[in-house]
């Protein structure tokens, strides 16, 4: 899996990353209310270790937040209108 990251020193481990994105993209295209809340918490509670070679950190963090708001349940309404 090639991510659109660049690699900087002291960045987040390559591969959790690519794991991490691979699960959420798959509950993207599958779009299962189940599988798009095991992304959302696996992405809520990823805990990403640094290493010396790795991902851009600002660069993986605000794509964790664009993943966020793609499995963002739905607005439901809170009464009547």
């Amino acid at each position: 899996m090639e991510l659109p990251f660049e690699t900087a020193l002291r960045g987040y481990d390559m591969r959790a990353v690519e794991s991490l994105f691979a699960e959420v993209d798959r509950a993207l295209a599958i779009d299962s209310a189940v599988s798009r809340a095991a992304a959302r918490d696996a992405l809520r509670g990823a805990s990403l270790r640094r290493r010396l070679r790795g991902y851009e950190m600002g660069q993986v963090d605000a794509a964790i937040d664009q993943r966020l708001a793609s499995l963002a349940l739905p607005d439901t309404p809170s009464g009547p209108a």
